[in-house]
């Protein structure tokens, strides 16, 4: 039988929910900004087109380097190493390893608030069609997030937070 060192730490988890991403709802939810950009090519024009897959490509790009950041100055707490993942419904950095959910929750709602400021920002110098565009793509990257997010802070204690290709799971110590 194998012995334990007295100097060992030994972690034990307990699941208190996962929430599965099926891929059905998510291959739904990403037909929703094709849609909305044939949309707009319609009813305001083909340049449309173009401010959605600048949007598409450049709000992810922005609310990566922003997780980055605040990692680098204020994520000594954090847990492991974050790295660059596409996959529904997590895009962008996501941790590696289990999170502290506190910690993610307070990241992912600061990117929410940030990237509608910087949004603001450009409203004076973008046409409103544009920046309706740039601002319901931003909200379409969060929600899904926002929404697990919701759903696991429901149980109203601190705990991690385990996100896999298939779910997300929310651990207690």
């Amino acid at each position: 039988m194998h012995r334990l060192d007295k100097e060992a730490t030994v972690y034990n988890y307990k699941l208190v929910k996962r929430i599965r991403h099926r891929p059905l709802p998510l291959l739904l939810y990403g037909i929703i900004p094709l849609s909305a950009a044939l949309y707009l090519a319609v009813a305001v024009s083909a340049w449309s087109l173009l401010w959605m897959a600048g949007g598409i490509v450049l709000i992810p790009l922005m609310l990566c380097g922003l997780t980055s950041l605040y990692l680098k100055y204020f994520g000594s707490g954090q847990r492991g190493s974050w790295s660059f993942d596409v996959r529904p419904p997590w895009f962008g950095l996501i941790p590696g390893e289990y999170a502290p959910l506190g910690g993610f929750i307070r990241i992912h709602r600061q990117l929410f608030w940030i990237g509608l400021a910087v949004l603001g920002c450009l409203y004076p110098w973008v046409p409103l069609p544009y920046w309706l565009s740039l601002l319901a793509t931003h909200i379409w990257y969060m929600l899904p997030q926002m929404w697990i997010i919701f759903l696991l802070k429901r149980a109203g204690k601190p705990g991690l937070l385990k996100i896999t290709r298939n779910d997300t799971s929310f651990y207690m110590e």
